[in-house]
């Protein structure tokens, strides 16, 4: 058996067949030299990086990813793992002859349903309040004491409480996520899709699956993502004269993710049917929505969301005027202290537009901006990161204290 080539070894093939050096390369993506050869003898690089290249060779971003060796993993990346330690052995228990066991495990505490409802709101606040810690300290608990109360639910109340646990796995799977623990993340979700798909839960299995589509654009899986949301989007479609608020977000969110993970391969005409349909959802949705249900995906859906993921594929497709047009139309709260993990991106999408444009100043007041407002969420943003080190290299004298202040807060060498 051969060994798959790697993504190096797919670009320089790629390149060679385009009859491209690697300065003509460069020069068509935008991209140094160097940074053309590093890829080629293995080096590793950001998807974004990897979709700009195919952009410029007119491919799919997927063609130049194959089966490879990966890079050494980093000490941060490991210490993650023991910090997680108690939620990783919730999520994944030792499984022996008789299957999952837990030697040695502190027994579930008893908790009614209704405690454990009110714990999954709490969660769910801390989540949205990007308070990581405290979230990752609540899940391996709530998730032991939903299997006790599943294991020792009578047939009636049975399916209700594996409703409940499949909220639960979904919320573990959106902050493993956030947190770049993807491999723990798909094994939450896929959880959250057994326990509602299990009960006949389409809407919530739905949900879980928009969470799924996010995971693996994060990893890098466009084609897995988009096939996964269009498929379940047209499963699910709605008829527009009795659709309610759910069925409307359930499958716009999809689209949404069918959208985000096209326009990351390449595909822009499906990514731009997937946002139509998508504005069509938003139009219907109701003004009036109960802001405070845990599932975000019930109360973020909307005509303004629409229009930030709109910009976001102008964004990758290297559009910053766009992006900056489209953000003085956006209809969402002006509010210092408003707050979403949808505004934070689109915000990032807004900073880098102004660096690709050199309005550095206009950049570093929106980092300045997601600091005083997400700054947790903000710490796990590599593109966050990015547009600083992009500001830094832009200062021809000694840093003002508001970019020395960034580059100490995301631990950016200045």
């Amino acid at each position: 058996m051969t060994d798959e080539p790697a993504p190096g070894t797919h670009l320089q093939n790629l390149r060679r067949r385009r009859g491209l050096s690697q300065e003509g390369l460069a020069e068509r993506a935008g991209l140094s030299v160097s940074t053309i050869r590093k890829i080629e003898q293995g080096g590793n690089a950001r998807l974004e990086t990897f979709h700009i290249l195919a952009r410029a060779l007119d491919v799919e971003t997927s063609s130049l990813f194959e089966s490879g060796s990966p890079a050494p993993v980093a000490e941060h990346e490991e210490s993650n793992k023991l910090n997680l330690l108690p939620l990783r052995q919730a999520l994944t228990p030792m499984i022996g002859l008789a299957g999952a066991v837990t030697f040695g495990a502190e027994p579930a505490a008893e908790a009614p349903e209704a405690t454990l409802r009110a714990a999954l709101s709490e969660a769910v606040g801390r989540y949205r309040a990007d308070d990581f810690e405290a979230v990752a300290a609540m899940l391996p608990r709530m998730i032991r004491q939903s299997h006790a109360l599943v294991d020792r639910a009578a047939d009636e109340e049975r399916a209700t409480l594996v409703r409940l646990r499949a909220e639960i796995f979904q919320l573990a799977g959106l902050f493993l996520t956030q947190v770049r623990q993807y491999d723990l993340a798909y094994a939450a979700i896929r959880d959250a899709i057994g326990d509602a798909t299990t009960v006949g839960d389409n809407l919530t299995a739905a949900f879980a699956a928009i969470s799924q589509a996010w995971l693996f654009i994060r990893q890098g899986r466009f084609v897995d993502a988009e096939s996964l949301a269009g498929d379940i989007a047209t499963k699910i479609e709605p008829r527009m004269s009795t659709a309610t608020d759910e069925d409307l977000s359930a499958w716009g969110w999809l689209l949404l993710r069918g959208s985000a993970a096209a326009i990351r391969n390449n595909r822009q005409d499906s990514s731009d049917d997937f946002l139509s349909l998508a504005d069509v959802a938003a139009s219907r949705i109701s003004a009036a929505r109960a802001p405070d249900h845990h599932n975000q995906y019930l109360t973020t859906f909307g005509p303004a969301v629409v229009a930030m993921k709109r910009a976001e594929s102008m964004m990758v497709m290297g559009d910053a005027r766009g992006v900056l047009r489209l953000a003085e139309s956006i209809p969402y709260p002006r509010s210092r202290r408003y707050r979403s993990d949808n505004l934070s991106r689109h915000l990032l999408d807004v900073a880098t537009a102004h660096t690709v444009l050199r309005d550095y100043k206009d950049a570093t007041d929106v980092l300045v901006h997601l600091r005083k407002n997400a700054p947790e969420w903000l710490r796990h943003q590599r593109k966050g990161k990015d547009v600083l080190i992009t500001l830094l290299h832009s200062r021809k004298r000694s840093l003002n204290e508001e970019l020395r202040g960034l580059a100490d807060f995301l631990d950016v060498s200045a």
